[in-house]
């Protein structure tokens, strides 16, 4: 399977990140549990789309842009996102990439007036998937938003959902894959990028926020979740554990 990362993001020139990005990031946490997988990184900002069917599948990820914002680039992503499922070709969008399957299907993405859901938090699987099982207890997973669903996008499915963003998951068939949440992250990064952004998240929430990382954090499980999508997906069968 060659998956390609659509980065939504990009170093700027001259500057030395102290976290590794993004794409690195998921294919670190991924590969050991797709160890057959090959990988691909093209930036959505800055780079040129392939046709859609040059990759088995994608991975859309988070990144500092609103679907409602208006730079060219995101008109060109937004067609090639529909061409992608309109081909059922495999694919996962994070953050700003669930944010951008939901609109691209017609579905509102709205600023939340209860601010930003920031640090460990607790959400629920509400639905059964090949790839997990839904459960009461909550798992949680790290946040890093403001911008949220308000609906459902036609023939989508939830599959996770939190107090403070009702639609954190959802699935479309076995072909898409959207979660609001970062398998992504780390305890260190979301710590850095709270006290990198505490003008807008506000005191408070960051305190609190920065607090909840010295809880259980269930980062794993949700990737074991994305992966298990995308395995399944191309093969229809689940490879590994799926930590549920």
């Amino acid at each position: 399977m060659h998956i390609c990362i659509l980065h939504i993001g990009h170093t700027e020139p001259g500057t030395r990140p102290k976290h590794a990005p993004s794409p690195i990031r998921f294919q670190a946490a991924l590969s050991p549990h797709l160890p057959d997988a090959s990988w691909t990184t093209i930036s959505a900002v800055t780079d040129v789309l392939p046709t859609p069917n040059s990759f088995d599948a994608y991975l859309i990820t988070g990144g500092k842009y609103s679907v409602f914002d208006s730079y060219p680039w995101q008109d060109r992503l937004f067609a090639f996102l529909k061409n992608v499922m309109d081909d059922d070709i495999p694919l996962a969008g994070i953050c700003y990439g669930h944010q951008a399957i939901a609109h691209v299907l017609g579905a509102r993405v709205e600023r939340s007036a209860k601010g930003y859901g920031v640090g460990l938090m607790p959400v629920n699987v509400v639905a059964d998937r090949p790839w997990c099982q839904s459960r009461s207890e909550p798992f949680n997973l790290h946040a890093m938003h403001q911008d949220q669903l308000t609906e459902l996008p036609a023939h989508a499915e939830l599959f996770l959902r939190s107090d403070f963003c009702p639609i954190s998951g959802f699935t479309i068939g076995n072909s898409v894959f959207a979660i609001q949440q970062h398998p992504d992250f780390t305890a260190e990064l979301n710590r850095d990028l709270i006290e990198r952004r505490i003008a807008r998240i506000g005191d408070a929430a960051a305190t609190d926020a920065i607090g909840s990382l010295q809880g259980p954090d269930d980062t794993p499980i949700s990737v074991a979740w994305l992966a298990g999508f995308l395995s399944y997906a191309f093969t229809g069968a689940v490879t590994g554990a799926v930590n549920n």
